[in-house]
């Protein structure tokens, strides 16, 4: 999934998707409240007195919604609205929910449902400080609402009946379908964001992870990942051959045409080593000007034969300075094969020996570790 897709999103875009939903909701419950009210079934659980003030409430706050939405986008360039917007329209969401929570009841299943999905969705999308600077006093009024409905100082749920909030209550289909009604959009919506939110999360760890393994310059593998290829391989007991190579007079390179060219040259050699390797080998660049290749399942022959190959396109290729001067660059390659007696550091070892073997006998060539045991 996209990271720009509301993980990215400034908090101003954040705060227009909270008003949105906010205002859409508020247009199903005053469906709800119409459509109870007049039905003929449904009417002798509506508190018919307190219908037309708190129907106009709810009209008023439905268009604040929109009306707080527009500013917000119409002017969302605005410095003032950027800075203060979040703070007046998130707020007013907190009053609206409060006001919904004592006309349902402030203490019934979907307001205590709803507080909690809502903080948990907020606590993912703002910034903590602002969250928590609302989250505060609303418990706050929560509670202390509760506590006055239970001592009776408030009404409980006065937009239903006295009839219906003396009754069993769950009892009663029209107040269990009405807490469904209110609940279910918002659990829907806080599942959906939270999927979102929980899979951009997750993707953008596996981004970091393949960041860590990838090295800047060249785009290719770095020595952590590497090693950790090779210890798995050592591990299963699965052959491989290692390769080591490193540029030839590469601080020449860089003393005479600037860094810049060095690190071109160092990712054009990247390209040809990758090129070459097969779908289960890995190339890496172990520092500075060496790299490491690391073919699986390959015979000594078949390692040499393959790092023959690329020495000779890396000598092949040319580059060029800005002033269009041919630039050539030669590597000396040392290969070692896998030993399951021997350790992962033995073996680089003795790639490394290998190396070293073909920068003192003249550069540019490829040196085996067999060589070594028949020079001792």
């Amino acid at each position: 999934m996209n990271n720009s897709v509301l993980m990215n999103w400034s908090m101003l875009n954040k705060t227009i998707l909270i008003l949105v939903l906010g205002g859409l909701d508020h247009l199903l419950w005053l469906g709800w409240y119409g459509f109870s009210y007049f039905s003929n079934d449904w009417n002798e659980f509506i508190n018919v007195e307190y219908f037309p003030f708190n129907i106009s409430i709810m009209l008023i706050l439905t268009g604040t919604f929109f009306l707080l939405t527009s500013i917000c986008y119409f002017f969302r360039q605005r410095k003032w609205v950027q800075l203060y917007f979040p703070y007046i329209a998130l707020y007013f969401f907190a009053i609206t929910y409060v006001y919904s929570g004592y006309n349902i009841g402030i203490i019934s299943p979907a307001t205590i449902a709803g507080y909690i999905s809502i903080v948990t969705v907020g606590l993912m999308l703002f910034e903590r400080k602002l969250v928590y600077s609302i989250l505060i006093p609303v418990t706050c009024i929560i509670i202390f609402s509760s506590l006055k409905t239970t001592f009776g100082h408030f009404p409980y749920a006065p937009i239903y009946s006295q009839s219906l909030n003396l009754s069993v209550l769950y009892h009663n289909q029209f107040w269990v379908f009405s807490q469904m009604f209110f609940y279910i959009p918002i659990f829907i919506v806080t599942l959906l964001l939270y999927e979102i939110l929980i899979t951009q999360w997750r993707n953008r760890e596996q981004q970091i992870r393949n960041i860590s393994h990838i090295d800047p310059l060249t785009g290719i593998y770095n020595r952590r990942k590497i090693g950790k290829f090779l210890r798995a391989m050592h591990a299963e007991s699965t052959d491989f051959a290692v390769i080591l190579l490193d540029l030839d007079h590469f601080k020449t390179v860089n003393d005479q045409y600037g860094h810049d060219m060095g690190d071109r040259v160092l990712q054009k050699v990247a390209m040809i080593l990758s090129k070459n390797v097969h779908e289960n080998d890995l190339v890496g660049r172990f520092g500075g000007e060496e790299f490491i290749i690391v073919l699986k399942e390959k015979s000594l022959e078949e390692a040499i034969n393959f790092a023959e190959i690329c020495r000779s396109q890396i000598e092949n290729q040319t580059f060029y300075d800005g002033n269009r001067s041919k630039i050539y660059c030669t590597a000396s390659f040392g290969v070692s094969i896998s030993d399951q007696r021997k350790s992962i550091e033995f073996i680089l070892k003795q790639s490394d020996r290998a190396l070293y073997l073909a920068k003192k006998n003249g550069r540019n060539q490829v040196r085996h570790c067999f060589e070594l045991l028949n020079r001792s």
